[in-house]
Parts: structure tokens; sequence; C-alpha cells
């Protein structure tokens, strides 16, 4: 595991991980593996 934390969650705090869904629209799901929180970015 990186050191580095991207992300820290805005429920718990603390560090979201990430998983890319798909490169060819930069779809990125970020998510918490404590509270759960799942949230998924694309840009313009």
């Amino acid at each position: 595991m990186s050191s580095r934390s991207p992300l820290p969650c805005p429920t718990c705090g603390d560090p979201l991980s990430f998983e890319i869904l798909d490169d060819e629209r930069f779809l990125v799901a970020w998510s918490c593996v404590t509270c759960g929180l799942i949230r998924t970015t694309e840009p313009l």
C-alpha cells in the first residue's frame, strides 16, 4: 500500500481508495473501507 493518501473521506476522515472503472472516459470510483462511502468522478 502507498504511504500517500489521495483524499480523506468526507464522512469519517479515513483515506479513500480508488479504482479506475473506464480508462477512456477517466471514470474513477472512490471508496472508503471504514464507513462504506462510494463516489464516482468523471471529468466533463
